[in-house]
């Protein structure tokens, strides 16, 4: 959105032309700077950041280089995405976007705005020296907790719809069905069963959380790279799509068919008999305990293959997030506390009596309302890193 000058430029009358000059002369030497300094707020890992930089400011930078100081402002630290906030509330700045250019007394929001009108404004305030005004703006108390609430706004509840229609998906319950169902047939004791459970939870827990602070971290060392990073934003939001589509397909096809096997979205065979077979061949013997951790390990590797459908561009959706780095750890690890709670919950359920039989049966009656979750859940992560994440 663009706002207008709260001074506005070259107006007056023949009167007045002949006294501005006077007047503008006495001030001048005391409150302008030797040069005309703006602000720019953008992500070193936002492509359109990355356009304005290279095709206006830069340029203009270097056209006025002995009149002109463009500061830029990485808005992936915090310490500058606090100082964002500051000019956003200084300035009366209503509608934040990822990329914001500040003069003396006003300013550009937006790719859109910022390109289209970025230069005029620049050339404007370049041709008249009173607006060369430091651009002052005074620190607030409460700059972390607005920083905090402005992530936390989106960030809690797409976090945690992701978390939990990953925990839910037929990928991950098709395992604990089978992992029931073996532990019916060994003939384990309840405490023997609760041992398992825990176990197995704790093995995923602490493996897919390994797997996100890896994707993170080199999500985040790529997209320093404008190229790498445009290709993994549109990945990302490719994979969500895809997903989305497929997710609705399988339930209309579910709906209508009523036939498990007939969906999209699910563990290859070649997969799925691996995880048995991991199941089968560790969860045996008095270390009952190793057993179930190695289990929990390797068949969260096998499941990545589908689970990390939605898993890898939530944590893409994360490493765009505006302030993500303050307390990202945290989400990452509510994430992956949502992804094992159903597991933990079955689990407990089995050590009360719960049967493969219910659980598969629960799983087919509540399948095709699973999958339109699914398909929702991802329909705005693509949506949210197409439009807003540019």
């Amino acid at each position: 959105m663009v706002f207008s000058l709260k001074i506005q430029l070259f107006q007056g009358n023949l009167s007045m032309k002949k006294i501005i000059p006077f007047i503008l002369l006495a001030f001048i030497g005391i409150f302008a700077n030797d040069f005309l300094e703006i602000h720019f707020f953008g992500s070193g890992t936002c492509s359109e950041c990355n356009q304005l930089k290279h095709q206006l400011l830069f340029r203009l930078q270097a056209e006025h280089q002995d009149s002109l100081k463009i500061v830029m402002f990485d808005t992936d630290i915090t310490e500058y995405n606090a100082k964002m906030i500051r000019y956003d509330n200084h300035f009366g700045v209503k509608n934040s976007a990822p990329q914001e250019l500040f003069f003396p007394d006003t300013f550009l929001t937006g790719f859109d705005d910022i390109s289209n009108l970025g230069e005029e404004f620049i050339l404007r305030f370049l041709s008249d020296r009173s607006f060369w005004t430091p651009i002052s703006v005074q620190d607030t108390s409460d700059i972390k907790e607005d920083l905090k609430k402005r992530f936390d706004s989106f960030a809690f509840w797409s976090i945690t719809a992701a978390g939990i229609v990953d925990g839910i998906n037929p990928c991950a319950i098709a395992t604990m069905i089978f992992l029931i169902s073996f532990l019916t047939l060994q003939k384990r004791k309840k405490f023997e069963v609760l041992v398992v459970g825990l176990s197995f939870t704790a093995s995923v827990f602490v493996t897919y959380t390994l797997l996100g602070v890896g994707a993170f971290q080199g999500i985040t060392a790529l997209q320093r790279y404008h190229f790498i990073s445009e290709i993994i934003k549109w990945g990302a939001v490719s994979l969500a799509g895809f997903v989305a589509i497929f997710s609705f397909a399988d339930a209309i096809r579910y709906a209508i068919t009523k036939n498990a096997a007939s969906m999209t979205l699910q563990l290859p065979k070649p997969v799925k008999k691996s995880i048995h077979k991991v199941i089968s061949k560790n969860i045996r013997g008095t270390s009952l305990v190793i057993g179930t951790i190695i289990t929990g390990f390797l068949v969260t590797l096998l499941e990545a293959v589908c689970t990390g459908q939605v898993y890898l561009p939530t944590i893409i959706l994360m490493t765009r997030m505006e302030g993500f780095e303050s307390t990202g750890w945290l989400w990452l690890l509510y994430y992956n506390f949502l992804f094992v709670l159903p597991l933990l919950i079955v689990m407990i359920a089995a050590y009360f009596g719960l049967t493969w039989e219910r659980l598969a049966g629960l799983t087919q009656k509540h399948l095709t309302l699973m999958k339109v979750l699914l398909g929702v859940v991802m329909t705005g992560i693509a949506i949210y890193l197409a439009v807003h994440l540019v």
